[in-house]
């Protein structure tokens, strides 16, 4: 998280709660089997009214030094419960996660108040999840991980975030305290893929364990297509990242689908173009998605003046494949720039 540097006060922290300047933002977690969507995660912003947007690495800092930790611990548990029983409204039956720190599983009054969530906005336990860093578990206090195991035998799915460093021992990697493992960073990712088929490396080790003991694995801050293809035979059995949606409001996803997953993971062009075009949509760069019969064919040499007949030249408009926009490249895969996704953890121990 990098240190805040913005002059904030007391007096911002006060109005952000009362005039209710933070959001929540939600990126939704697919299915690589099916294509489906499985969940959101829940993200943070401060809208301050002069300074802008702020994202969490630049105010969490200064909402702990004011002890007001627990307060956004609470308006975000709120608004992920909300959200769970908007969308269950409108049968979509996504698990909302919550990112939770050390501090907050310590807590004697967590299940209790999650229990209350549940009753007050009559959702079942399954509707949130909570992903803890591994970070937050490194000292091995039994005190967490007694409260984890515990969430977990109310029925509370729980992620462990792991950033690819060796910080637990390999048996604390169970079903006992975890239901799910995320995996994150698309250059992790592609530095585990090549090793492993043999078996080595630590990311090999915990989609090992993960298949052990039941957990699913989950890859996150996936950027790009060439990211996505390898990841089911990997072991991985859902994804999340900007490649797929940014982050976004409870409005911004009404009508959010995933349908078009399956053919880009399979190279099967949907059939019919009107997919294409809602996949494009949704997708934070349109342009990275191309199907194979997209990629248009070398140009013939083209001819010298002397060469062309009048009538050829006249018609000399360059023809361009109805299934692209006007302004794509002619030949093979558009270079494109991607932003990293800004995923930060929204408590941190």
């Amino acid at each position: 998280m990098s240190e805040n540097t913005f002059p904030l006060t007391k007096a911002d922290l006060d109005s952000a709660f009362n005039d209710g300047h933070f959001a929540t933002l939600f990126q939704p977690k697919l299915s690589l089997i099916d294509g489906r969507t499985l969940g959101v995660e829940t993200y943070i912003r401060w809208h301050h009214p002069e300074m802008g947007t702020l994202l969490p690495g630049e105010f969490l800092a200064f909402v702990s030094e004011q002890r007001r930790m627990s307060d956004l611990t609470d308006l975000v548990l709120h608004e992920a419960a909300r959200a769970a029983s908007l969308w269950r409204s409108e049968r979509r039956h996504w698990s909302v996660a919550v990112n939770l720190s050390g501090e907050d599983l310590e807590q004697p009054s967590l299940v209790d108040h999650l229990s209350d969530l549940f009753i007050a906005y009559a959702i079942p336990a399954e509707a949130l999840a909570i992903d803890i860093s591994e970070s937050a578990l490194t000292h091995e206090n039994e005190r967490r991980f007694h409260a984890l195991e515990t969430l977990r035998q109310a029925g509370i799915h729980i992620a462990l975030d792991t950033s690819g460093i060796d910080l637990l021992p390999a048996e604390r990697i169970s079903a006992r305290y975890f239901s799910e493992l995320k995996i994150g960073g698309a250059s992790l990712i592609k530095f585990s893929r090549s090793v492993a088929q043999a078996g080595k490396g630590l990311i090999a080790q915990r989609l090992d364990a993960a298949a052990r003991h039941g957990l699913t694995v989950t890859a996150t801050r996936v950027e790009d297509i060439h990211t996505v293809k390898p990841l089911a035979d990997m072991g991985f059995s859902a994804v999340q990242g900007s490649f797929f949606r940014h982050p976004d409001t409870i409005e911004g996803l009404k009508s959010w689908s995933s349908d078009w997953l399956i053919p880009v993971l399979t190279d099967e062009r949907p059939a019919r173009t009107d997919t294409i075009a809602r996949a494009r949509a949704t997708l934070a760069d349109p342009d990275l998605l191309l199907f194979p019969e997209e990629e248009l064919a070398d140009p013939q040499p083209a001819k010298t003046a002397a060469e062309e007949t009048p009538s050829e030249a006249e018609d000399a408009t360059p023809a361009i494949s109805p299934a692209l926009p006007p302004n794509r490249p002619k030949r093979g895969r558009p270079c494109a720039t991607r932003q990293t996704d800004d995923r930060k953890q929204i408590f941190f121990s």
